[in-house]
């Protein structure tokens, strides 16, 4: 049946999609007309295509618990996409006519239009967004109430010594309350690191892929939103994991060499781009006795910079920011060194420079309104300062501006007498090398392919979609370099590991891909027998150094 495209028009997945293409993706579909109650979706499976309301309501369940309705033109079912199961149960409310486009149709249907792709990541960025909101909401929700609950208890302790005893009893509960309270944070952080982490992975890999193909004008300005939003939502996402680690003691500081001058001025070109959008200077002031190397934590000290520069750039409509470098005092091969990042934006009142500090806080609801942002970047940044034995300080004027600094002492180190990477990379010969790629997400299977493809080409990668699969191949074919997904239906990627070296492989390097790098998550990783680890979403040039540096041995 290929009912009239007319009402379709107005469904998200078809916008800006052409009359002929939209009537030939409903020529593909199948029309179903639901009686009221009836099951469309079942919590626990994979639906089997896509569905779109044309007429009725459809009510989404949590067991008996109603979570939502929708409508006319919504869609439905579009997990089936990774391979991923319905968290809920969808039924008919009322008689409901639905089409729905079968898996294997729309896969097809999609190679021919990436546009069908676009709206379905275009969708799902809004529903990561909501999601993101609503997990801030109840962070914020939580805080509250703990508070609340602390204040109560403290009263309760200094209305009478009599109540001692019963109030200690109650203290002991909160106590156990607040355990808890910190066990279901880490769990919903790890949680939400996998579930988030793992569907923008695929949305950032192939968003990087998609910029390397040809586009027309209106993909390339789709392409533009989604690889910006994807970009946005990752700095929410590290941020409140940063946070998360920082407040459990689970962030430790590297101490190794790094460029501390070409740091700054590395902030200064990634955020050049943001001060000529607004008109205005963007300058650095660097001593030039300061060393160009020094030991200490380059992605964390880039890290402060880099919140400190951006909200300077936010908050500054005319005139200058200035990020300064100013050497204090030498002692011996350890220099001190202040740091400061000074504007000339909005400043802020004196009244409300300490809560600037405060998890989600800043100078006012009409500053978050106006200028956006999590209130997350500056409690970080101090935190991160004081990790380095220092403390982040400010001065403000309110319309006149405002200059955040910190010391730090920095122990010297010899420059690198040539790039190691480019030089192994150079040497690099593929011709004969076999990756394994144990991933059991589809489309992370076709962003991890397509990357070592276009860094290495005539390089060859297999694929293992399980555990019992990747041992089955580790024990029939000799492999260059493994890389392990954690999380398989089957078992993980710890038990894969310790499989594959009972088989004698010690050589044969693996490098692990997960969604959480917390220090526990890295120890588990080298204590099952990996070589090496590596976050997820990754970046081209991380997989390229990975690949590099692990089949060089």
């Amino acid at each position: 049946m290929n009912p009239s495209i007319k009402p379709f028009l107005n469904c998200s997945l078809f916008q800006n999609i052409p009359d002929n293409i939209i009537e030939e993706v409903l020529s593909e579909a199948e029309q179903t007309i639901y009686k009221p109650g009836q099951k469309l979706i079942e919590k626990g499976t994979v639906p089997s295509g896509l569905f779109i309301i044309e007429s009725g309501t459809a009510s989404i369940y949590n067991e008996d618990i109603l979570l939502a309705e929708l409508g006319s033109m919504a869609i439905m079912g579009e997990s089936f996409l990774a391979d991923g199961i319905a968290t809920a149960t969808i039924l008919a409310k009322d008689e409901l006519k639905a089409v729905e486009i079968k898996k294997d149709k729309f896969y097809s249907l999609s190679q021919k239009y990436p546009a069908l792709v676009f709206n379905i990541f275009t969708i799902n960025f809004q529903r990561l967004r909501n999601s993101n909101n609503a997990a801030l909401q109840e962070a914020r929700t939580r805080e509250e109430k703990l508070e609340h609950l602390v204040q109560i208890r403290t009263k309760e302790l200094n209305e009478t010594m009599e109540e001692l005893k019963a109030t200690n009893n109650e203290l002991s509960i909160t106590r156990d309350n607040l355990i808890e309270t910190q066990k279901f944070r880490d769990q919903f952080l790890a949680n939400m690191s996998h579930e988030i982490r793992t569907p923008m992975n695929a949305i950032v890999g192939l968003t990087n892929l998609l910029t390397k193909s040809p586009l027309t004008e209106l993909q390339d300005k789709y392409l533009k939103v989604i690889k910006k939003s994807g970009e946005n939502l990752l700095v929410i996402i590290n941020d409140i994991l940063d946070l998360a680690k920082i407040e459990a003691g689970k962030m430790e500081l590297e101490n190794v060499p790094f460029p501390l001058i070409s740091v700054i001025h590395n902030v200064q070109v990634i955020l050049n781009l943001k001060t000529e959008e607004k008109g205005i200077a963007f300058n650095t002031d660097i001593d030039p006795q300061i060393p160009e190397y020094v030991f200490g934590d380059e992605t964390r000290f880039t890290q402060v910079i880099m919140n400190l520069a951006g909200n300077a750039i936010k908050f500054t409509e005319k005139g200058a920011v200035t990020i300064s470098a100013k050497l204090l005092d030498i002692d011996g091969d350890y220099y001190q060194i202040r740091f400061g990042v000074k504007d000339t934006g909005i400043g802020i009142p004196a009244d409300r420079i300490e809560k600037i500090f405060e998890s989600f806080g800043q100078a006012s609801a009409d500053t978050t309104r106006k200028f956006g942002g999590t209130g997350l970047g500056l409690t970080i940044s101090k935190q991160l300062v004081e990790m380095h034995d220092s403390r982040l300080q400010v001065t403000s004027t309110k319309n006149v501006g405002s200059e955040f600094f910190f010391v730090i002492k920095y122990k010297v180190a010899a420059a690198p007498q040539s790039d190691e990477l480019d030089a192994m990379g150079q040497a690099f010969d593929v011709s004969d090398k076999i990756i394994l790629l144990v991933e059991d997400n589809e489309f992370n299977q076709m962003v991890a392919v397509d990357t070592l493809q276009d860094l290495f080409p005539g390089i060859k990668v297999d694929i293992a979609e399980n555990g019992t699969e990747a041992v089955a191949k580790v024990e029939a074919n000799e492999y260059s370099f493994i890389l392990m997904d954690i999380q398989l239906p089957d078992f993980d990627g710890f038990e894969i590991t310790r499989r594959i070296r009972k088989m004698n492989k010690h050589d044969l390097r693996i490098c692990a891909m997960t969604a959480s790098v917390t220090k526990e998550r890295v120890e588990e990783c080298f204590e099952a027998g990996m070589n090496d680890y590596m976050m997820k979403p990754f970046s081209p040039d991380v997989l390229r150094e990975k690949v590099i540096r692990n089949i060089n041995g």
